[in-house]
Parts: C-alpha cells; sequence; structure tokens
C-alpha cells in the first residue's frame, strides 16, 4: 500500500511526541517518584518512553491502514512504519539484555533466583492482569456478554502471556491491546531460560575467558542459528539480548565509553538509527548493526543532546510499560467507539497527539496505583526471600557441634 499520508502522519508522530513530553514534564514537576540519578543506567530510562511511544505510533498507522486506507491489520509497508513497531521493541529487548547483564555477571551460584522471579512476577503480572480487566469491561460494554465458562482459561493466558484467545468470545480480542503481549511471552524466555544458562557460562568461563564472551557466544548463537534456518522464533531475538550485554561491556569501559558520550557521538547514533528505519523493514538482519550502535551510545550515557535527560523523558521511561500495555486500548476506543475509522485520511493522524496525550495521563496513574505498590511488595518478598537463602548458606557453613 502506498497511499500513506506519510507528512500528516509524521507531522502527527512529531507532535504526540512534543506533547507527551510537555504533559510528562507537567507531570513530574508533582510529587511523581522519578529514579535516583544513582540507579540510572546510561540513559536508558530516558529511552523507554519514547520506545513505548514508537509503538503507540506504529499501531497508529496499523489502525489506519485497517480502516480508513482500507488495508489489511499487519505491519506497514512503509519501512519507518514497521520499525517503529520492530525496531521499539527490539531495542526494548536490549535494554533487558543490559538491565539484567549483571546478573548474568554475578553468576548463577551467586544469584538468588527465587527473588529474582518475585521480582519479575510483581513487575510483570499485576499490570497485565489489569490491563486484561480493561479489555474485557471493553468488551462487555460492545457486546452485552458477560463472562462465560471459557473465560478463566482465556484471560490466564493473557495474563501469562502464553496467547490472547477470545475474551467473552469476541474475535480478534487482541486487536484491543495491539496484541502487544508476544513480546513479553519473550522477555519470559529470557528470565527463564537465557538469563540462568548465561549465568551458567558465565561460572563456567571465569578466570579462564573474558566475560564479554558469554554475550559473544549468545550473539553467535543467535546469528549462526537464524542463518541455519533453525525452526525456533526465539532465536530471532537472541542477538538483541546479546548486544544489550555488550553494551554493558562497553559502558565498563570508560576509555570507549567517554567517546560515545560526546555531541559528535549523539549525532552518528541519530544518523545509525534513522538510517536503520529507512532503509530496512526489520531491526534483525542489515540494520541491526545500527540499531546497536545507537543503543550502545545511549548505554554509556549519551542523553541525544539532553533529551534523554529531561524531566518530560524519565517520567515518559517510568510510565513505559503502562504506556506499551494499554495504548492500544486507547487507540481501539478512538478509532471503534469515537469514530476515527470514518474520518478521511488526511484529517486521521491529527488524532495521534489526542492518543498520546490521552495514554500519558492515564499511565502515571496505572504507575502509581498498579505498578508502585506492586514492585514494592515484589522487593518486599524478595528481600525476605535473600535474607532466608542466605541464613541457610550461613547454617550449612557452620561447623557441626
Amino acid at each position: 500500500m502506498s497511499n500513506y499520508p506519510v507528512a500528516a502522519i509524521m507531522a502527527g508522530a512529531t507532535a504526540a511526541c512534543l506533547a507527551a513530553t510537555l504533559l510528562a514534564s507537567w507531570i513530574g514537576r508533582t510529587k511523581f517518584p522519578l529514579p535516583s540519578a544513582d540507579t540510572r543506567i546510561g540513559c536508558i530510562d530516558g529511552l523507554r518512553g519514547y520506545l513505548a511511544l514508537s509503538v503507540l505510533i506504529h499501531h497508529f498507522v496499523v489502525w489506519m491502514q485497517a480502516t480508513s486506507l482500507g488495508g489489511a491489520w499487519a505491519v506497514p509497508s512503509v519501512n519507518l512504519f514497521a520499525q517503529l513497531g520492530a525496531g521499539g521493541v527490539a531495542l526494548f529487548f536490549m535494554v533487558t539484555g543490559l538491565v539484567f547483564y549483571p546478573r548474568i555477571l554475578a553468576g548463577f551460584r551467586a544469584t538468588a533466583w527465587p527473588a529474582v522471579y518475585t521480582m519479575r512476577v510483581f513487575r510483570i503480572v499485576p499490570l497485565v492482569a489489569v490491563s486484561v480487566a480493561i479489555i474485557t469491561l471493553l468488551i462487555a460494554a460492545r457486546t452485552g456478554r458477560g463472562l462465560d465458562a471459557q473465560f478463566p482459561a482465556a484471560a490466564a493466558q493473557w495474563i501469562t502471556t502464553w496467547g490472547e484467545p477470545p475474551l467473552l468470545g469476541f474475535a480478534d480480542s487482541g486487536r484491543i491491546n495491539a496484541y502487544v503481549l508476544w513480546s513479553l511471552r519473550y522477555e519470559w524466555l529470557f528470565y527463564l531460560a537465557v538469563l540462568p544458562a548465561c549465568a551458567l557460562a558465565m561460572d563456567l568461563v571465569r578466570g579462564r575467558l573474558p566475560s564479554w564472551t558469554v554475550p559473544v557466544a549468545l550473539l553467535a548463537i543467535g546469528l549462526l542459528g537464524r542463518e541455519a534456518g533453525l525452526p525456533t522464533a526465539l532465536l530471532r531475538f537472541l542477538p538483541l539480548f546479546a548486544i544489550g550485554m555488550l553494551a554493558y561491556e562497553v559502558r565498563s569501559r570508560e576509555a570507549i565509553a567517554r567517546h560515545l558520550r560526546t555531541r559528535p557521538a549523539a549525532a552518528v547514533a541519530v544518523l545509525a538509527l534513522a538510517l536503520g528505519m529507512v532503509t530496512a523493514r526489520t531491526p534483525y538482519g542489515s540494520a541491526l548493526p545500527l540499531f546497536a550502535l545507537f543503543f550502545v551510545c545511549v548505554a554509556c550515557g549519551n542523553a541525544l543532546f539532553g533529551v534523554l535527560r529531561t524531566r518530560g523523558a524519565l517520567v515518559l521511561g517510568e510510565c513505559s510499560f503502562g504506556i506499551y500495555l494499554l495504548h492500544g486500548v486507547v487507540l481501539s476506543v478512538a478509532f471503534v467507539d469515537a469514530g476515527a475509522e470514518r474520518l478521511a485520511p488526511e484529517i486521521v493522524p491529527a488524532l495521534l497527539p489526542l492518543a498520546a496525550v490521552a495514554v500519558t495521563m492515564v499511565t502515571p496513574l496505572t504507575f502509581l496505583i498498579v505498578e508502585r505498590p506492586a514492585l514494592r511488595l515484589g522487593a518486599l518478598l524478595a528481600r525476605r526471600m535473600s535474607a532466608g537463602a542466605a541464613a541457610r548458606l550461613r547454617l550449612d557453613a557452620a561447623p557441626s557441634a
């Protein structure tokens, strides 16, 4: 399809990012909690919110394509619009590799795995469950249907991110959240399989090989396995997790990292990302080094001319999980219930800033009401688990009487 109103979409996308940033900056002037500077890794916190907004813009274009442009619900044919989704998620996977690499460096035996997984459950599941409840209520309001015998099993698949079957018998229920749970399924595969395997590998190479050999090996497994045509979807994403880990290795080498924090490096990083997004359909092939260069610069602390250190960027970063999970609901309401699908294609992009503002208004509330309390409870339980495990180790190590 080539009849996208590209200029109007780009103008709407730019206005959406600006409006969301200004609103988030205002929210940040209230008592909205932000992470302390000493807990941040590079400028990743400032990046995450814009990645979530990028996915929002991508799905807005998909909605346009499936309604006012008369196309299908599918990846847009314009590379840039396709990469706003795929590229945004790819960078999110790099963030995961970066953030969890210290666990890998610590090694398998030194990591309290029950505590790690408790924290992950309380980080992800509560807001996913809330999003499923919101989607269920929206379906009920649209159809007048009530809970049925299949609902518990279907809702369980959604909450565990295993799948998005129809809720209340409503076909294409997943379109309401733009089918975003698929990426969380691969996040769980990373936590349950890749993370402990890499931590075990780090124990095996410690003292024998440099630590960076573990993410390099993971990168090679992903790239070579994909080239060999192995039928495992996870192989597509292994290089992304590996790049995040390697970014941590680079940022720990100040002699290199300080050059990647400069303004010339910012210009190169932005240019690399732009080239990757306009010259390739996905971030997994030829564009991968370009996305990697961009991410490594940000991980090393490059704020991209100060943008990623603004109050607005940090607030959006704290709300990024909510933006990612709930933006589809806002778009579904806009196109189905508010009638955006009946507008002329040239007019529809003007709704993008409104959608971004709506999501930016809602997600700080979900962060404060759902995410933050769940994170605190998960951290409390994890600390107790870790303390209990440490006490048992001391008892086991104590000499018998």
